[in-house]
């Protein structure tokens, strides 16, 4: 009886210290420099954040926790990461909000605005931003052709005289 009353000691300890660790590991992760707050105003416009992305840690009981970090926006804990995967194939999905700032997710990309946009919005600032970046590389591209196309002058020297 005794052997059994040890054994059950030991695991309460056991448990005890994973809690202790747990809660001890339980800190929230360090904000990047490029990630801290700043104060914003109001601007029209969509732009893209490079630095924007998720990223997991272990918190209590060692569960995953997701988190989410970008220009401007210390880690946001982010309580249903696949549902937002899943969405924002779809639909733009507002991810942060911090100020008058916010974070969109859509397709492949993270955006930031600070005008207040909708969904909708966003979707048709998007899709301009790639209609205007494929115009500008068609044009490249024309401009490029344009110029191995022209025929190529010859340096002619201007007569010596003398």
């Amino acid at each position: 009886m005794s052997y059994l009353f040890g054994v059950v000691v030991l695991l309460l300890a056991a448990c005890a210290v994973f809690a202790g660790v747990s809660l001890w590991q339980r800190s929230w992760p360090e904000t990047p420099a490029f990630a801290r707050h700043r104060p914003s105003v109001p601007s029209a416009g969509l732009f893209v954040d490079d630095n924007a992305g998720f990223f997991a840690d272990r918190g209590f009981l060692f569960r995953k926790r997701e988190f989410f970090v970008a220009t401007g926006c210390p880690p946001v804990r982010i309580a249903d990461f696949p549902s937002l995967d899943v969405r924002r194939w779809r639909q733009p999905v507002r991810v942060a909000r911090i100020g008058l700032r916010s974070w969109w997710w859509f397709e492949n990309r993270f955006y930031r605005e600070s005008a207040g946009y909708g969904a909708e919005d966003v979707v048709h600032l998007v899709r301009d931003m790639e209609r205007r970046e494929q115009a500008r590389q068609e044009r490249a591209r024309l401009l490029s052709e344009v110029d191995a196309n022209l025929p190529k002058r010859e340096q002619s020297r201007p007569p010596v005289s003398g």
